[in-house]
């Protein structure tokens, strides 16, 4: 399936051609403020890298947030548009999921952040390794609130450091199965004191560059939906924002 991939919910836009489980094209745009004038052309340059119409695209998907609301309400417009005048299927895609998904072979716990400011994060839980899992809603919470919710909630506590690496427990059956925890993201540039003050020093941080959604990304989890015949309707497809209605 070729899938037009894209995410303008933070600063750094991403714009990628899949085929499949292939990158055909990729291209960024780490312009602030300027999605608005730079996210069209972008398609055209990756499309014409691809050697590929946008009629010959078997659909498309779009980071959904959370994120910047202008960022976003741009990229879903844009995608928006396009499928409709194509007449070609749209997949709503999580901006935390697209991001934590560049970790998804790291076993354990993997917790996207982005800085919501007011001390706040837009965060989500979930698990990686052998089968991929969501094991949260996105949240828009206090950064105290949010790392609270990995230590105490139902699912997961803190436990003891073993070997040298700080690990999640997760309960299951009464038996406490330990986890590994990687953070990512831009609230890690904010949070990351917080995070170590909460978790213990040994929380693994991912890699800089895989801190913001990557189009290809969002264009593999569309892909995904795709091929189980499952789509957005163009209407009703919305941004989440996750902030909205929650003061």
């Amino acid at each position: 399936m070729k899938i037009l991939g894209i995410d303008t919910s933070t600063p750094i836009g991403s714009v990628a051609l899949i085929d499949g489980e292939h990158i055909v094209a990729e291209h960024t745009l780490n312009i602030v403020q300027a999605h608005s004038s730079r996210l069209m052309p972008a398609i055209d340059t990756v499309l014409k890298w691809g050697d590929i119409t946008a009629a010959e695209l078997d659909g498309c998907a779009v980071g959904t947030g959370p994120g910047s609301f202008t960022g976003i309400r741009i990229g879903i417009a844009t995608i928006k548009s396009l499928c409709y005048a194509l007449d070609k299927p749209i997949v709503g895609v999580s901006t935390l999921e697209a991001i934590a998904y560049n970790l998804r072979w790291n076993e354990g716990l993997i917790c996207p952040i982005l800085d919501a400011r007011r001390n706040e994060v837009y965060g989500a839980i979930f698990r990686g390794g052998d089968e991929w899992q969501r094991l949260s809603d996105d949240s828009c919470l206090p950064i105290e609130t949010f790392l609270a919710s990995i230590t105490e909630s139902g699912r997961t506590r803190l436990a003891e450091i073993e070997n040298g690496k700080a690990h999640i427990a997760e309960i299951e059956n009464g038996r406490a199965l330990l986890l590994q925890c990687t953070f990512v993201g831009d609230g890690l540039e904010t949070y990351a004191d917080a995070v170590r003050a909460a978790l213990g020093e040994k929380i693994r941080f991912a890699d800089a560059i895989f801190n913001v959604p990557r189009g290809a990304t969002v264009a593999h989890l569309g892909a995904q939906r795709l091929q189980n015949r499952d789509s957005d309707n163009y209407w009703t497809l919305v941004p989440n924002y996750v902030r909205i209605g929650i003061y």
